[in-house]
């Protein structure tokens, strides 16, 4: 969903962000840094929010329009995502529409005829799937949303607030851990691990939709450095196997999203 809140005026996109200290899920790759502290107990990795930084950055390209307040272009063109010289900037394109958001479609970054409507660019998952997205440049530009980069090319989109217990995101996108919330987004194809499967933190990569992925030292018979483990209810009686209890799991949960748990033993 858009929001009339705000008009974005840039015009560039920034690609994609107690007992025991875990380490940050920001990018395993790039070192720890100090995770959010969630008051007392466990301090659970978690995937941080970038969404309010989108619209501070340079893609590197030459953008001519605004996708979201659609300023730039003539009225027979939508502004959308393009991808130009190996860089994704936001351009002009002849296309008329005639698909329905969260329809399935066909990308074409290569010069943004995709048949979505305007506002919206077909995006896809690794494997292959897509949908008309609701294009942003920053948390401003989306209702009960945020702004997050797209898994195959970082193109931000409106990421819907949704429930990991229900199955409320339009396919292909499944309901991920994003911050200190829950939103529905592009997974990879390995995204398809059980409890108790190998995981990485960031993204939660490896695990299937409905589990997370925390460090192996916290959760029972996980042999591996972190294992994939499911969500749960805090407020359900014993969701969990012993000896594993269903404890928070999102430092500074946002509001609505304060009863999602994880099954993990507290260090």
């Amino acid at each position: 969903m858009r929001s009339w809140l705000a008009l974005v005026p840039a015009l560039f996109l920034l690609p994609a962000a107690a007992c025991q200290q875990l380490p940050s899920t920001e990018d395993d790759d790039d070192g720890p840094s100090a995770p959010a502290s969630t008051g007392g107990g466990t301090l659970l990795p978690g995937n941080d929010d970038t969404g309010d930084e989108m619209a501070d950055g340079d893609s590197g390209g030459e953008s001519v329009c605004n996708p979201v307040t659609q300023i730039g272009c003539p009225p027979s063109e939508k502004c959308t995502a393009i991808l130009s010289g190996g860089e994704i900037v936001y351009a002009c394109a002849a296309d008329s529409g005639g698909l329905d958001p969260n329809s399935s479609c066909q990308p074409s970054p290569a010069d943004g005829i995709d048949g979505c409507p305007t506002g919206y660019a077909c995006l896809r998952d690794e494997g292959g799937n897509s949908l008309c997205a609701a294009l942003c440049l920053a948390d401003a530009d989306c209702t009960q949303a945020q702004c997050i980069p797209s898994r195959e090319l970082p193109i931000p989109y409106c990421a819907d607030d949704c429930s990991p217990f229900e199955a409320s995101c339009p396919s292909p996108l499944s309901c991920r851990r994003n911050g200190n919330r829950f939103s529905c987004q592009f997974i990879g194809e390995g995204d398809v691990g059980p409890a108790g499967s190998p995981c990485a933190i960031a993204d939660d990569a490896g695990c299937a939709p409905g589990l997370v992925c925390l460090p192996g030292a916290l959760v029972p018979d996980c042999v591996t450095d972190n294992c994939c483990t499911p969500v749960c209810d805090v407020t359900e009686a014993m969701p969990c196997s012993s000896p594993a209890i269903c404890s928070e799991l999102l430092p500074g949960a946002a509001p609505g999203f304060e009863e999602i748990g994880a099954c993990f033993v507290p260090a």
